[in-house]
This record gives structure tokens, C-alpha cells and sequence, in this order.
């Protein structure tokens, strides 16, 4: 009898310890530093659009910003004070611009600036068009090839041999459309980004920047081993709003098993962001290892 009861009492632990393992394995709470690239990454090249547009208008400029117009350099001091977005580092940064009757290409060097969050080291961006159009403000667009990772090229500001068909062409870009559907942004590793100044110049905080798009900015992997990536659809920042997280839209953040073809996908989550300034974000629905965290809220840790 007592044989009996003891594998009765064995099989119902390892009944318990086996449910408990599957219970962990798809409640594990989605995996955000793909997302928190992006949108870091976003709003700082929203921040520069926004400044070059100004400076080579003749618009009035923050005063953390020093302009040489003969040598097409613009100085951005990052402190306390003049913060960049969802940053919490200070140092300088360096745009080096051509410009040409409303439309512009520029090449950013960041320093010592951490733009990712110390997980990876972002040192620049390099032909970056952007635009003034009377309908949507300033648009810019951002591929994954334009990004500079780790130490990057002394003549990143360089751009003196940028002829008219090559400005014409990163102009071009300015032209595609952005994606519908946040599965199709996660795989084009490309940002269209709109800006509405809001017609404070001199202040660039209260700007909205408006993200689409999605990819990677460096790679991160997962606590599974996977590779994670990111997508955001019509997200919209306004730091003077709120300095803690994208005030609308929404985002998708994605892990793959890392290595070789075709890809495994081990779990989506579907986010919302929301204008209360709470530093967190709404996930509406998650999918395979994530599955069972939906409905909650999640810290961005922006």
C-alpha cells in the first residue's frame, strides 16, 4: 500500500514540476531591447532633422547649438539641460549637412554619447536625406545600412565628395512608401520618419516625431537564444509631452531562432502606447514563448 501511494505522490510531483516548467516556458516577459533601439534611434534622428532644417533656414536655434554654415557643421552640446531623447548620457554630437533649397543629406557623429543604452555602441549615422514639405513637415527616412557600429570611419563627416546624382538618389528615398502592417515592417530594416516642428524652432522638445518601420538597429539576442527585432507603426514621441515613452501607436517585437534558414519564429508581442506619461506600454496580445503575458502592462525602461 505505501509502495502504491508513494508512486501515486511521485507521479502527481512530476505532474506539478512538469506543468510548472511549461507555465514559465510561455510566460516569459517579452523582450524589448530591439524596440528600445528603435525608438532611442528614431527620435534622435528627428532631433537632428529638425535642428539642420532650422539652422540652414535661419531659424532661431536652441542654445546648445552652434552652427558654422560655410563649413555646413552643426555643434550640439548634450547635457542636463539640452537632453537627447530617452538618453541619459551628456557629451556632444556633430552633424555634417548639404543642403540644397529645402532638402538635405547628413552624416551624424555621436562621441561619447550612448544613444543604445550601453548594449551596443552606436558611433554614427551616415547619409541621412531629409526634406521640408509643406503637408508633412520634415521628412527623413533611416536604413540599417546608414548605421555606424562600434568604431566607425574618421571621415564619417566627410562628405565633400557627395556628387548631385548621389544627393538626387538618397533624396529618392524620401519617396517610398512606408509599410501598413507591423509583420512587414519587422522584416525591411528601414524608418520613415515625419517631424512637425510645431512651430517653436528654437525649442525642438515639443516636436512630434512620428516612427514607421522596424528591423534592427545592432543585434540582440534573446534570454532563448534568439535574435530579437523590432517594428513600430505610426508611433508618435513628443518628449515635451512625455519623456518616458511614445505618446500613440504601436509596436511589435519579435524573436527569431538565430542561424540559418528558414527562420523560427519563438514569439511576438503586440504593444500600444499610450499618452499617460508612465514610461510603460500595453501588451495587447503575445505568441509562442511570450504567450501567456497579454492583457498587462510592461516597463520600456526608456
Amino acid at each position: 500500500m505505501r509502495t502504491h501511494f508513494t508512486k501515486i505522490f511521485a507521479f502527481i510531483l512530476t505532474f506539478m514540476l512538469v506543468s510548472c516548467e511549461r507555465y514559465e516556458e510561455y510566460f516569459q516577459k517579452p523582450e524589448l531591447q530591439s524596440l528600445r533601439h528603435g525608438v532611442r534611434t528614431a527620435a534622435t534622428i528627428g532631433y537632428c532633422a529638425s535642428i539642420a532644417t532650422s539652422a540652414f533656414k535661419g531659424e532661431p536655434l536652441p542654445e546648445n547649438v552652434e552652427f558654422n554654415e560655410s563649413a555646413g557643421l552643426i555643434y550640439v552640446e548634450i547635457s542636463e539641460d539640452y537632453p537627447l531623447p530617452f538618453t541619459n548620457t551628456t557629451g556632444d554630437l556633430v552633424m555634417s549637412v548639404i543642403w540644397n533649397n529645402g532638402s538635405g543629406v547628413m552624416s551624424i557623429l555621436f562621441g561619447d554619447l550612448d544613444i543604445l543604452g550601453g548594449e551596443a555602441k552606436l558611433y554614427g549615422i551616415y547619409m541621412i536625406p531629409f526634406q521640408e514639405r509643406d503637408d508633412d513637415g520634415i521628412l527623413t527616412i533611416m536604413a540599417e545600412q546608414d548605421v555606424i557600429l562600434g568604431r566607425g570611419s574618421d571621415t564619417i563627416l566627410d562628405l565633400s565628395n557627395v556628387t548631385v546624382s548621389m544627393f538626387n538618389a538618397e533624396l529618392e528615398r524620401l519617396d517610398s512608401t512606408p509599410p501598413s502592417d507591423l509583420f512587414v515592417a519587422v522584416e525591411q530594416n528601414v524608418w520613415h520618419i515625419k517631424i512637425d516642428q510645431s512651430q517653436t524652432l528654437a525649442y525642438v522638445y515639443d516636436d512630434y516625431i512620428k516612427v514607421t518601420g522596424g528591423g534592427q538597429i545592432a543585434e540582440v539576442e534573446g534570454s532563448s537564444g534568439g535574435v530579437i527585432y523590432h517594428a513600430l507603426l505610426e508611433t508618435i514621441i513628443n518628449y515635451s509631452v512625455c519623456p518616458e515613452n511614445p505618446i500613440s501607436g504601436s509596436a511589435l517585437s519579435q524573436n527569431f531562432k538565430a542561424g540559418g534558414t528558414p527562420y523560427i519564429d519563438l514569439g511576438n508581442s503586440y504593444l500600444e502606447f499610450h499618452e499617460t506619461c508612465d514610461g510603460m506600454a500595453y501588451v495587447k496580445w503575445s505568441s509562442g514563448i511570450y504567450r501567456d503575458y497579454r492583457e498587462e502592462y510592461i516597463s520600456l525602461d526608456l
